[in-house]
């Protein structure tokens, strides 16, 4: 559950060992995992899970894209808040912005980006944003980041 002091779309991670490289700064890869992480759990808060989408509608995301920005290291026992933004919902395609500051001093850690596609778990072909997922974002307000030409509802 979220820390009830912050937005519903902030998690915060201590970042722990296993997160580091040898120099003791977040490991690059590292960052994907996190973003996962609070991305899964806004959903949950809002009421959405992974489940509902596989077995309540039958899909499954896919990514197909990923990319990473990195503005300063962010180290062993930091807390992170990492803000988690919707910033294009189309009727095939959803892709999330992700915001990763030092949670006491506010500073830029890094910036992210993840686009994903749905597969039908019965046909194994692409399909549709999930209507009730669709219904969660859209529902949330201030949670879509930005629309643009083309964006529309699943």
């Amino acid at each position: 559950m979220s820390d009830p002091a912050l937005p519903f779309n902030v998690r915060q991670v201590r970042i722990r060992m296993h997160h580091t490289d040898a120099m003791g700064a977040v490991y690059h890869g590292t960052y994907f995992p996190l973003f996962d992480e609070a991305r899964t759990e806004v959903f949950r808060d809002l009421g959405y899970t992974w489940r509902d989408a596989v077995e309540g509608e039958g899909r499954a995301m896919v990514i197909v894209h990923v990319a990473c920005d990195f503005k300063r290291p962010a180290r062993m026992d930091d807390l992170v808040a990492i803000e988690v933004h919707v910033a294009r919902l189309t009727r095939v395609r959803l892709a999330f912005r992700y915001t990763v500051t030092l949670a006491y001093s506010g500073a830029l850690v890094a910036t992210g980006e993840q686009t994903f596609v749905f597969l039908s778990t019965t046909t194994n072909r692409p399909t549709s944003v999930p209507p009730n997922l669709a219904a969660c974002i859209l529902g949330a307000p201030g949670f879509v980041a930005e629309a643009g030409p083309g964006d529309a509802p699943a």
